[in-house]
């Protein structure tokens, strides 16, 4: 009997999951929280296919109820340690200890927050422009951070929206010069050095930003999105596994450099982290998962 371990419920975990259940493989998820993951706190979703809009609960549902539909077997516990024994992976929860011969992570990353966002996520402030960019086409935004993501960040809106206000604290962009200097010579972007955000405005909705450390000490915009790093959710891994900056390297089966262990979705050393391409790393972590336990006495 194959049988696979996932840990993480959001797009990939239960992209992984389907195909794994289709496969004929029993099927355990691990997740501390509801499943759906990030995709039930999106508002809208307008770049998934065969959507031209679907509010992030309602795919995060759709998606949940197909695995369950499959056979799904779910364990809401906190994965504490993740280690290899022998021929077996070693699951650790706040509960109680799992043996499975293969395991899926999709733990997904955690971003780095404000502290102030309270209520707007998902009503104005956003941690992903290429996913909520083109709900503020043509108004003014603001991205908050100075590294290589901030600078990604606001060239991607700078395309799309009326004017992009920079809030960094430092004194200068912290990114490869050449996208330092094709964003400075965006018309519509304007760089804040040496400020920061003490608070976000709005009834409902984001209409403002409130600054310290700089002339102007409110900003009239309709968006925040903030841009100060993200972590790979990895700390529970007990294992030497190949990575890059932290997120976990896979093959093209999607497979670590840990036999029996792969990965899918935010959590993997992949470029493009679009809920799109976390099903692909399920679906392909799903199946040879599936395909690796039966090889396992």
């Amino acid at each position: 009997m194959k049988k696979i371990a996932i840990i993480g419920g959001g797009a990939a975990g239960l992209s992984a999951a389907i195909y794994a259940l289709r496969s004929g493989a029993e099927v355990t998820l691990f997740e501390q929280f509801g499943l759906g993951g990030l995709v039930a706190t999106i508002d809208k979703i307008e770049n998934y296919p065969s959507y031209t809009s679907v509010e992030g609960w309602q795919l995060a549902a759709d998606m949940a109820a197909q695995a369950k539909s499959l056979g799904l077997k779910t364990i809401r516990q906190r994965v504490l340690a993740l280690r290899k024994k022998d021929n077996l992976f070693e699951i650790v929860t706040d509960k109680g200890t799992f043996d499975f011969p293969s395991v899926v992570v999709a733990t997904g990353t955690s971003h780095n927050k404000l502290g102030i966002e309270g209520d707007f996520v998902g009503h104005g402030v956003s941690y992903c422009a290429t996913c909520d960019g083109a709900f503020f086409r043509g108004k003014p935004v603001a991205v908050v951070g100075g590294g290589r993501t901030a600078v990604s960040e606001a060239a991607y809106l700078a395309d799309v929206c009326g004017q992009v206000y920079v809030v960094t604290s430092q004194s200068e962009l912290a990114a490869e010069q050449r996208a330092v200097d094709a964003l400075l010579s965006r018309s519509n972007v304007t760089v804040l050095y040496g400020a920061s955000v003490s608070e976000i405005l709005g009834e409902g909705e984001v209409s403002a930003i409130k600054l310290y450390g700089a002339p102007m000490q409110q900003l009239d915009v309709s968006a925040v999105f903030v841009a100060t790093g993200a972590v790979p959710v990895t700390d529970f891994i007990r294992m030497d596994v190949d990575n890059v900056r932290g997120y976990l390297a896979v093959d093209g089966r999607c497979e670590t450099s840990v036999k029996g262990l792969f990965a899918a979705g935010d959590v993997t050393s992949g470029s493009l982290k679009q809920i799109v391409t976390a099903c692909a790393d399920g679906a392909k972590a799903g199946s040879f998962a599936a395909a690796y336990s039966a090889t396992v006495k």
